[in-house]
């Protein structure tokens, strides 16, 4: 199954100084951007963060809506990232579904 997954920073992760951001980007940020990588590696993931914003969106490809969670939910930025997944619906299941109502309204 495929999943567009949308990511933008929360304000909690946010940090009120540069050492608390540093501890963000340390503990949250980066451990999260290497994970994705090696998703990425593996050919799970496609996409990326948007050019000079804290925002994101990939493709997963996981097994089920279950193994998606646990891999979104074992990011350490999961708690400071709204995480939005949608399933999608590939472009010849669209094409015989339309073309099934289409002979329906015949």
């Amino acid at each position: 199954m495929e999943f567009l997954i949308l990511m933008k920073l929360m304000d909690e992760g946010v940090g009120d100084t540069p050492s608390e951001n540093k501890i963000i980007l340390e503990t949250n940020i980066i451990p999260s951007i290497e994970m994705l990588a090696q998703m990425e590696a593996e050919g799970k993931v496609r996409g990326g963060f948007f050019e000079g914003q804290r925002s994101a969106a990939f493709i997963m490809s996981m097994p089920s809506e279950d193994a998606l969670d646990k891999a979104l939910s074992e990011l350490p930025c999961a708690n400071i990232f709204g995480i939005e997944a949608i399933p999608l619906e590939s472009l010849g299941d669209a094409l015989n579904r339309d073309r099934r109502i289409l002979n329906d309204l015949k």
